[in-house]
C-alpha cells in the first residue's frame, strides 16, 4: 500500500470530513526542499493543521510559529525555566499547585528543541513519509481507528490525555516520543484558535503504523460495522478497486442472532 491508495481507503472506510494530514519535523535544508505556503506572518500549529485537513500545504518555522505552546512541545525552542518550575501552568490557572504544574512540565512528552520547521500537509500530497498522521472527528470515527490500530498492534501504550496542548502535544508529540497512537480530546485554546466542531476529537498516528491500522480498519468491518455501513464500504472500496476483504452481511458481532 501507497500513501495514496491508504488515503483513498480510509476515506472509503471512514468518511471522513476532513483530510487525514502528514506532519513532518525538518532540519533548514529539509525545511527548503518541501513544497508547502511558508508564513509571511506567525500562525498557531493548531491552525495549520486544520488548514491543512482543508487542503493546504504549510510550512512553519521558528519566526513563524504562532504558539509558545505548540513552539517548545515540537522543539522549536527551548522550555524556558518557569515551564518546568510550574509558575507558568499555575499562572495560566490550570493547575492546583506550582507543584502539580511542574510535575506535568516535566512527565509531558517533548520533542527535543532543535527543531527548524514542521511541514504540514495532505497525507497524499507529501513528497516522503511524514512522522506523524493527524485524523480530526467526532468520536466514533476515532473510536474507529482506534478499533483499527489495536487489530493490528494491540493496545496503545503510553497514552497520554490531559485537556491541554492537543494537537502539538497529545496528538504530535505524544505519538512521537511513544511509537504509539495518542487520542485527544481536544484543548480549550485550540478549540478557541482553530474553532474545532464541540463534538470533533483528533488522534495522532506514528507513520510506522499508519498502514497497519488501515488494514486493522478494514478487518474490523465485519465484526463492528451495521450493515448500512458496509453496504457504503463495499461501494466505496469496490468502485476504487481497494477492497481487500470479503464483506459479511448480518455478522456484526452484537447483532448476531444466538
Amino acid at each position: 500500500m501507497d500513501r495514496v491508495s491508504a488515503v483513498k481507503k480510509i476515506n472509503g472506510l471512514l468518511e471522513l470530513d476532513r483530510k487525514a494530514i502528514g506532519v513532518k519535523l525538518v532540519t533548514e535544508l529539509q525545511y527548503r526542499s518541501f513544497e508547502a505556503k511558508g508564513l509571511v506572518k506567525p500562525m498557531r500549529y493548531c491552525v495549520a493543521v486544520k488548514c491543512a485537513m482543508a487542503g493546504q500545504s504549510v510550512k512553519i518555522d521558528r519566526k513563524t510559529s504562532g504558539c509558545p505552546g505548540g513552539s517548545r512541545a515540537l522543539g522549536l525552542i527551548e522550555p524556558p525555566e518557569p515551564f518546568f518550575s510550574g509558575v507558568h501552568g499555575c499562572g495560566m490557572g490550570l493547575y492546583k499547585s506550582e507543584q502539580v504544574a511542574s510535575a506535568v512540565a516535566r512527565s509531558v512528552p517533548m520533542i527535543s528543541p532543535d527543531t527548524y520547521g514542521i511541514i504540514v500537509k495532505p497525507l497524499e500530497l507529501f513528497e516522503t513519509d511524514p512522522d506523524v498522521v493527524l485524523i480530526a472527528a467526532e468520536s466514533r470515527t476515532i473510536m474507529r481507528v482506534l478499533q483499527g490500530y489495536t487489530f493490528t498492534y494491540g493496545l496503545p501504550t503510553g497514552m497520554h490525555m490531559s485537556g491541554n496542548q492537543a494537537v502539538c502535544v497529545e496528538c504530535t508529540a505524544t505519538p512521537m516520543k511513544t511509537g504509539s497512537v495518542n487520542v485527544s480530546m481536544m484543548c480549550s485554546g485550540t478549540r478557541h484558535s482553530a474553532d474545532w466542531k464541540d463534538t470533533e476529537s483528533m488522534i495522532g498516528i506514528p507513520f510506522a503504523g499508519f498502514y497497519g491500522t488501515v488494514e486493522g480498519i478494514e478487518g474490523t468491518v465485519n465484526a463492528v460495522e451495521p450493515d448500512d455501513r458496509k453496504r457504503s464500504i463495499e461501494t466505496a472500496l469496490r468502485g476504487a478497486k481497494l477492497l481487500d476483504i470479503e464483506v459479511e452481511y448480518g455478522k456484526t458481532y452484537y447483532a448476531r442472532k444466538k
